[in-house]
């Protein structure tokens, strides 16, 4: 499901804000049918800023585009390590 799924104006994402919150999905919001503002489960923003996170480090990447061309052996990751141990 895309978060395009469930749009709701600016205007109903106010009445029922603690409700959205609480429901542990995202939300488009728009304003004049517009798109304007996304409500994400926190779990899902820190998952997205892990991944831009992952896609920002050179390292990181040069490990995958091995990994990915059957390169490399398969190793641990020390996920408390800012560059996975690597």
């Amino acid at each position: 499901m895309k978060v395009t799924d469930r749009t709701l104006t600016v205007s109903r994402a106010q009445a029922g804000l603690p409700r959205l919150c609480n429901s542990g999905k995202s939300f488009l919001i728009t304003n004049r049918d517009r798109p304007t503002a996304v409500l994400l489960p926190i779990a899902d923003y820190e998952s997205l800023i892990e991944t831009l996170d992952l896609l920002a480090n050179p390292r990181a990447m040069k490990t995958l585009r091995a990994a990915k061309a059957g390169k490399l052996k398969y190793q641990n990751l020390d996920l408390e390590d800012e560059n996975f141990g690597l």
